[in-house]
């Protein structure tokens, strides 16, 4: 294995700055409430709010001057995602298992969340799938209460990205961004419901304050910058490869964009000419600065060499723009991942806007132990027992005594030898 190109600064998801001003935001919103939300927006949006929700009047006002086009766009979007969504959904059953001949029922039941909070980034675009993403699957499990925050300042929220807070079904949207808004919905103020666990990607402050505030709240995952992993064999195009790696690489500075590649002359050729692509695209600030410090190029000896590197890397997305033999050989033998591409004409980008799978993954290595948001981050896998015959109740009894006193628990072996 060669590294050509070495990624010269990871990106720090968090820092002791970091922690700390978070701490501060969330012990203030906690106290003060809806005050300590409106003085920081003021200092760190420099918007000052009057109210922190979204009026219905305020919300057509906004959504007045979208083109109908748009809406049409995010509409069929929308669909797609709910039509994936319901999909997964199929899979989550109410079942039951007999045991003991039928005297002992075992059985998991199918709860959904009572109330969620979709963070919906501002960040440097207008991202106009995140709000579907999060909030579509929430309401196709079945969740009753599902509010969404967005930063407010000049232009926030988009108009697309509201109508499309407004069809993925929030039932109420407020203008609060950063770790005031986590801090809000995790401990409710005079304005905002408490809600029960917080969804959706944002910038270090928002993932630390969903990182502290786990467990005083159920949080999805801990974003950091956006990932892309290409695994390329000769067979690939430079072009297709080095758009690929530069999509991703324009969300941010901090984003990570690799290349593993069996292919010596494909590899020389990214190096050689990705630069080039970056000066035509409008984006070549954020370009220039996430591909020099965070970009990487890595050759492999062999598909399988470049298969271990690539499950100790975990990506975010995994492109493969491999020939039939090497794509099926890599699809079984990957494991670590957030979502996969399977094939050149199959570009991150699909997903990003409106292929139907989620959008929202783990970073940072997580894909070891995490999949992404999914319908079932909105959903309770609850057990129930029932013991129904006097053989069945005799029979786990005695084992449960005996257990108990080996455990010098004499408690649980009373409660047991009750029911001989």
């Amino acid at each position: 294995m060669q590294i050509i190109k070495h990624e010269i600064k990871p990106p720090s998801f968090s820092d002791e700055n970091t922690r700390k001003v978070v701490s501060e935001i969330l012990a203030e919103v906690k106290a003060k409430g809806d005050l300590a939300i409106k003085q920081y927006t003021q200092k760190f949006d420099g918007v000052k709010l009057e109210g922190l929700r979204l009026t219905q009047d305020e919300i057509d006002k906004m959504l007045r001057g979208l083109d109908s086009d748009v809406k049409h766009l995010i509409e069929v979007n929308a669909r797609r995602i709910r039509r994936f969504a319901e999909f997964q959904l199929s899979m989550y059953k109410n079942m039951e298992l007999k045991l003991d001949g039928g005297g002992t029922i075992l059985g998991q039941k199918i709860i959904p969340l009572d109330s969620v909070g979709a963070y919906v980034p501002g960040g440097r675009y207008p991202l106009l799938s995140s709000p579907l993403m999060t909030i579509i699957p929430a309401k196709v499990a079945g969740v009753r209460r599902i509010l969404a925050t967005t930063p407010p300042g000049h232009d926030r929220p988009h108009p697309a990205t509201l109508y499309g807070m407004m069809i993925a079904g929030a039932t109420n949207i407020y203008t609060i961004g950063g770790a005031q808004a986590i801090a809000a919905m995790a401990y409710g103020t005079e304005s905002v419901p408490r809600v029960d666990k917080i969804v959706g990607p944002g910038n270090r402050f928002v993932n630390e304050a969903k990182r502290q505030l786990f467990g005083e709240v159920g949080v999805d995952l801990l974003a950091g910058p956006s990932e892309v992993l290409v695994f390329a064999d000769e067979s690939a195009r430079l072009e297709y490869v080095v758009l690929d790696l530069l999509a991703q690489a324009e969300h941010d500075p901090d984003a990570r964009a690799c290349l593993v590649t069996t292919s010596q002359e494909l590899a020389k050729e990214v190096q050689r000419n990705i630069d080039l692509y970056i000066e035509k695209l409008d984006t070549r600030e954020v370009l220039r600065v996430s591909w020099q410090n965070h970009g990487s190029i890595v050759i492999a000896d062999s598909i399988q060499e470049g298969i271990e590197y690539i499950n100790k890397y975990a990506p975010e997305h995994l492109e493969l723009h491999l020939k039939k033999a090497n794509l099926k050989k890599a699809f079984r033998d990957l494991r670590n991942y957030g979502s996969i591409f399977l094939g050149e004409d199959t570009p991150v980008v699909f997903s990003d806007k409106l292929i139907g799978t989620n959008h929202t993954l783990p970073t940072g290595g997580t894909a070891r132990f995490s999949g992404g948001l999914s319908v079932g981050a909105y959903l309770k896998i609850v057990t129930y027992q029932r013991v129904s015959n006097l053989k069945s109740r005799r029979y786990l009894a005695r084992r449960a005594s005996t257990q108990s006193r080996i455990e010098h628990l004499a408690g649980h072996a009373a409660s047991a030898e009750a029911r001989l």
